[in-house]
């Protein structure tokens, strides 16, 4: 007779922590469009951490509009408003409507950063408005 293992290696649990919200200010005029590039300070962020080199799917839920009571304004992402970082190179731009397959760096870590444009009406009412930005991570096959 012979016998042979079975056998199998489970891999580090994706972590994700928000680590700064999309931030258009605190002056916003209306009638006047407010742009962040993702690469600006004021760019949402997530800091993300899983198995070295292996791939994930990036997937974002996204407002049509930010609130404040009964008041809205319309916020939109263009297709290169989302980007990662890996291994503390430069960011690689990807549509946030659209899920988006990236590797983890050598070191497990990944930066995830987001820019947008909100776009007040002439008569938008003042007030702080917002709205949830959700970000869903998955291993991939690869």
């Amino acid at each position: 007779t012979s016998q042979i293992n079975a056998k199998g290696t489970v891999i580090t649990h994706i972590t994700v922590s928000s680590t700064q919200d999309l931030d258009f200010g605190n002056d916003i005029v209306a009638g006047v469009a407010t742009t962040v590039d993702k690469e600006a300070s004021n760019a949402g962020k997530f800091l993300l951490a899983g198995q070295p080199n292996r791939q994930i799917s990036i997937a974002f839920t996204l407002p049509t509009s930010l609130v404040n009571g009964s008041s809205t304004m319309p916020i939109t992402f263009s297709t290169t408003d989302a980007g990662y970082i890996v291994n503390n190179g430069s960011v690689s731009a990807f549509n946030p409507a659209v899920s988006k397959n990236a590797s983890f760096g050598t070191n497990g870590a990944m930066e995830i950063v987001l820019g947008g444009t909100v776009t007040p009406s002439a008569t938008q009412e003042a007030g702080q408005y917002t709205a949830p930005v959700t970000i869903s991570l998955q291993y991939t096959t690869n």
